[in-house]
């Protein structure tokens, strides 16, 4: 009843709220991508096991680079943008962010080729050239993605659909050139991804610039105090994300290199290949969600004087954690029937022999996610750092559970990891959103 009665209430929301094209835009170029995203996952995988987890741990710093900085700050600009767009600043606002993130941009490039000539000293048996172009695929793909985000925030789904399937349909065709030359080599496949980021993620800039608002005119000395408060007000929202980034990495990433470690890269690649089903069936779905109802979620808070619309934005959080959950019983069950198969069909039989672990992976990963839905409550209301003891807490259990299981069970240890910290993190989660609302009186 609780959900049938959300799900009335938001449909007789305005259409400006929820448009259906917008709906439909999300839902067709996600398909496109997660179909796409497919493909170049079964190209991949002809790399072979090893040079395929090789990648696997390559992107993992990549997770780490968006949890601890582009995650962040991302979070922090869609958090205050209405805010200052309400008040004429938009393309200032804007103006800034694209500004850091250009710096961000050669900071972390410079860092690469600090580290390409330490490589010998901290044993990095790659090429400094290697080195070189995967950090700045690393450090392009996370803006790329950046800017995915703020088109969505601007409500330009139809165009954010059409470039992001543009990008994969780019990188298969580049992909099947190098697979048909017999050279679809790790060098090569790291090269044409830096290629597509880059282009890609100038031509995502473009746009986001060109659909921004008109602004009002200031003074230079109004512009400098105004952009001195937008760095306080950004900057002391997204601190406790910088903390919850290296639990989040900890927690979702870490494993990987546990499991190169413990076991060998190989395993890693086998991992990968699964995980790639999980984040299809439920990551990638949440994330869609997530894309669509963020900028809705926190136009309802913009002003945290007006109940009416914080009660509206709280129904919102509730529909959306309701469906996640749903969603994630939904990707066990399908997994639990045609596993086997649908790792088979994304890569061969050599990445299937840990097939029946997809339904825990599914399973632990959606609990997590049903946690971080939840988690929107305290984000909208100002509030991040009352999550921030659950979220050291399962980077931590995860760490040693991971140590502990792996040892005891090989890579099996891993599910049993996900499962459990799924749960406890989401349990916690609800703990602390009991709090939040009673005290903001939201039921």
């Amino acid at each position: 009843m609780f959900l049938f009665n959300d799900i009335i209430f938001l449909f007789k929301q305005k259409r400006n709220d929820l448009p259906v094209s917008e709906i439909l835009w999300v839902i067709t170029g996600q398909t496109l991508n997660v179909i796409l995203g497919f493909a170049i996952i079964k190209i991949l995988s002809r790399m072979g096991t090893e040079s395929y987890g090789i990648y696997a741990l390559i992107i993992t710093f990549a997770a780490l680079l968006g949890l601890i900085f582009y995650g962040p700050l991302q979070q922090g600009f869609i958090r205050f943008y209405y805010v200052y767009s309400a008040k004429g600043l938009a393309n200032v606002y804007a103006s800034l962010l694209i500004k850091i993130l250009l710096i961000s941009f050669f900071v972390f490039t410079l860092i690469a080729i600090a580290v390409g000539f330490l490589k010998d000293f901290i044993s990095i048996p790659f090429s400094f050239l290697f080195v070189l172009t995967a950090s700045a695929f690393i450090v392009s793909s996370k803006i790329s993605e950046t800017f995915n985000s703020l088109l969505n925030l601007l409500r330009k789904r139809k165009e954010n659909a059409i470039i992001q399937t543009l990008e994969k349909i780019l990188l298969v065709i580049l992909l099947l050139v190098l697979l048909n030359q017999k050279r679809l080599l790790l060098v090569e496949v790291i090269s044409l991804l830096l290629f597509t980021s880059i282009v890609f993620g100038i031509l995502k800039m473009i746009l986001f610039r060109k659909f921004l608002p008109d602004e009002k005119k200031s003074s230079s000395e109004n512009l400098t105090k105004t952009k001195n408060e937008m760095r306080r007000t950004t900057a002391a929202y997204i601190i406790p994300f910088l903390i919850w980034g290296i639990s989040g990495w900890l927690q979702s990433n870490g494993e990987r290199w546990i499991i190169s470690g413990l076991l060998s890269v190989s395993d890693v690649g086998v991992y990968a290949i699964m995980m790639s089903l999980v984040n299809a069936l439920v990551a990638i779905p949440n994330n869609m969600i997530a894309e669509f109802a963020t900028p809705i979620i926190f136009q309802q808070y913009s002003d945290l004087t007006d109940k009416i619309k914080i009660k509206t934005g709280f129904r919102y959080i509730s529909l959306i954690t309701i469906v996640v959950f749903i969603l994630s019983i939904f990707s066990a069950a399908i997994t639990f029937f045609i596993g086997k198969t649908l790792v088979e069909l994304i890569s061969s039989k050599s990445y299937s022999g840990y097939w029946q672990l997809l339904p825990f992976l599914c399973l632990g990963t959606g609990l997590y996610l049903t946690g971080q839905a939840q988690a929107y409550l305290g984000m909208a209301l100002n509030l991040p750092q009352k999550y921030l003891l659950p979220k050291i807490m399962i980077g931590v259990l995860s760490i040693v559970f991971n140590f502990i299981f792996i040892n005891a069970f090989g890579i099996n240890g891993i599910a049993y990891t996900i499962l459990i910290t799924g749960l406890l993190y989401l349990l916690h989660i609800s703990f602390i959103n009991k709090n939040i609302i009673s005290e903001h009186h939201l039921q």
